[in-house]
């Protein structure tokens, strides 16, 4: 069968020439579309499940599962539409609904409406990839693959943060361009008729678990720094190098009938090795992305093309319970803080499918420009890292802190505001508003997707110009607290509670220099529900035995417990000196009208101001001190 998308009419002579160029960068215009059209929804994805955490709130987890479910099967219904409409037509108002919703997410800030609008968009990345997948698969398959190296690009250009969450002209000209790049390859492209490629449904599955990798690892920018010890230009390189090698590795290795071996290898060891943050982690990230991408490209690229007409509705089918079945690893592995299973299991899956469905050695009878794409993919990551790397912040300064210090301890929940707008720069604004020397930070995101995919650390030390230091509590060391401060810590400790009944909690211990002397830092964040009063004061046990008695100390966090709690009366106890006890009873700091969040030291700091910031950037007020230390004059 001849390709659906082509140059029509016939000629000799210059005409000729013409159709003979239009037929040479003819599976081009199939390749950029699918590629935007993947960027694309790989951002109304972020948008979707983030904004759907803090609306619908994170406790409510079945109802969560149910609207994640919900809208992940839309792509199911492709075939019911291409009977209704027509694959040409189907395409055109699937690539609309895709591009008017990611144009109206620019420029919306409303929580509720972001979600529909991210809803949409992903109905309509959906149909589209599934009717492009139906019409050529190899030139839509690379052209998917192509897609997650640019939008890995786009996020390494911005410091990881997404463009739906960028305001202003640079974003809103790279939305412009993604959107006007696919609209002029779908205008560019001739159809001379309604043919569907036969593709086995089964094969668009693989897809899903594949998605689930690219989400928690394969670009994943934050677990490039964190478990590999990569500056952020450095990491997106690997991940880019290893997604572009995986592309030409599936095609090259495709042709075997044991060709799935290398890239399931790879992949698998590749993730062994970053999971354990090995000195090999570096080596791992390259192997998992191409791996992971190889055995992708082998299935969707090679083979044999069935030339008789054939189902879209196959196509939609496989490629929506794909989509499931990323929903179930990435719901499992967030519900439990990270855990390695869900991580292993998607590999196991992406190997298994792979293997399945790996074609056979006859080559392909159609060639797309699989080495081509794979460089200019490449390339693509290569100069975002190269943009990153130019505008890296001036050296930060190594003087020590005066005696007379300010500490602040505040509650980030992610970037998300009371209203559940993201804004990191209003959590850099309200950080600013009382100058600190010390800033100890909780819920602080490095890259999960149900927070939006953004390094939180990583963006506000490089916006306030303050040294970062992290205190991961998740078991892939992407959530948990952080400490930014004005001079560079000389040690530094971690401790991760072993009990919990929601997400994992942990401790950060820092020792900073301040006036010609050393005072220790602990940031902290103890469990949540509010029947976890055992569980917290088995914590706080734990916590005392960390701190171990250095002096001074300051002590700060999220400690979910009041003032008369018997948590607070625990830390009493060991000697600590509540620094905002003379608060009034309307200094507040969660929303639900609580005081939670605490800045407790040691009797030998002297406590002279204490005060709660009436600024609601987070769904907590930060708390704010200044200290004078026991050796100043």
């Amino acid at each position: 069968m001849t390709s659906p998308f082509r140059p029509s009419g016939r000629g000799t002579g210059r005409a000729g020439w013409l159709r003979l160029v239009l037929g040479a960068i003819e599976p081009w215009w199939m390749i950029v579309l699918a590629a935007t059209a993947m960027t694309l929804g790989l951002q109304a994805t972020r948008v979707f499940v983030a904004d759907l955490v803090f609306v619908v709130d994170q406790s409510r987890r079945t109802a969560l599962a149910l609207y994640s479910v919900g809208v992940f099967f839309t792509p199911a219904l492709a075939g019911l539409m291409a009977q209704a409409l027509g694959s040409r037509r189907l395409l055109l108002l699937s690539a609309l609904g895709l591009w008017l919703s990611r144009l109206a997410l620019q420029v919306t800030e409303d929580p509720p409406l972001r979600v529909l609008l991210g809803a949409i968009g992903l109905a309509g990345w959906g149909w589209l990839l599934v009717g492009l997948l139906s019409l050529d698969r190899r030139s839509a398959g690379l052209g998917l693959l192509a897609g997650c190296a640019l939008d890995l690009a786009v996020r390494t250009a911005a410091l990881t943060i997404d463009l739906p969450w960028t305001p202003g002209p640079a974003a809103h000209l790279a939305t412009a361009l993604l959107i006007g790049a696919g609209a002029l390859s779908l205008l560019a492209a001739r159809w001379e008729e309604d043919e569907i490629v036969a593709l086995p449904g089964t094969r668009a599955i693989l897809v899903g678990p594949f998605l689930a990798l690219f989400h928690l690892a394969l670009g994943n920018l934050g677990l490039a720094q964190v478990q590999a010890g990569l500056r952020l230009p450095a990491g997106a390189l690997v991940l880019g190098l290893g997604l572009a090698g995986g592309m030409a590795l599936g095609r090259l290795v495709a042709r075997h009938w044991v060709g799935w071996v290398p890239g399931t290898v790879a992949s698998g060891l590749g993730l062994w090795l970053v999971w354990h943050g090995s000195r090999w982690a570096a080596l791992g990230l390259l192997l998992s992305a191409a791996g992971s991408a190889a055995l992708l490209a082998g299935v969707l690229l090679s083979g044999r093309v069935d030339r008789e007409r054939g189902s879209i509705g196959r196509v939609a089918l496989g490629f929506a319970v794909g989509l499931l079945i990323q929903v179930g690893l990435l719901f499992g592995y967030y519900t439990a803080t990270g855990s390695g299973v869900y991580l292993g299991a998607a590999w196991l899956l992406t190997s298994l499918g792979a293997t399945v469905w790996w074609p056979s050695r006859e080559p392909a009878s159609e060639r797309v420009p699989v080495y081509p794409a794979a460089l200019a993919a490449g390339a693509l990551v290569a100069l975002a890292a190269g943009w990153q790397e130019l505008r890296s912040p001036a050296p930060l300064s190594a003087a020590p802190l005066s005696s007379q210090i300010t500490v602040m301890t505040y509650n980030i929940q992610s970037g998300f505001a009371r209203d559940n707008r993201w804004s990191l720069e209003e959590i850099a604004r309200t950080i600013e508003s009382a100058q600190p020397d010390i800033v100890v930070l909780q819920e602080v995101s490095r890259g999960w997707l149900v927070t939006n995919g953004a390094d939180n650390l990583l963006w506000l030390s490089h916006r306030l110009g303050m040294w970062p230091t992290w205190g991961p509590a998740s078991a892939d060391g992407l959530w948990g607290n952080a400490i930014l401060t004005r001079s560079p810590v000389t040690a530094q400790e971690l401790w991760r509670f072993s009990q919990t009944q929601n997400l994992r909690r942990s401790a950060l211990a820092v020792r900073v220099e301040a006036g010609g002397g050393s005072l220790w830092v602990i940031g902290t964040h103890l469990d949540d529900p509010r029947g976890a009063g055992a569980v917290r004061l088995a914590q706080v046990e734990e916590l005392v035995d960390f701190w171990a008695g250095r002096v001074p100390v300051v002590i700060a966090g999220d400690l979910n417990a009041e003032p008369e709690d018997a948590v607070i009366a625990r830390l009493l106890e060991a000697g600590l000196v509540d620094s905002g006890a003379s608060l009034s009873p309307e200094a507040t700091t969660s929303e639900d009208g609580r005081r939670i969040d605490y800045l407790l030291v040691s009797p030998e700091v002297t406590v002279l101001e204490t005060r709660v910031l009436d600024r609601w950037s987070s769904d907590h007020r930060p708390v704010v001190a200044t200290l004078r230390m026991p050796w100043a004059e």
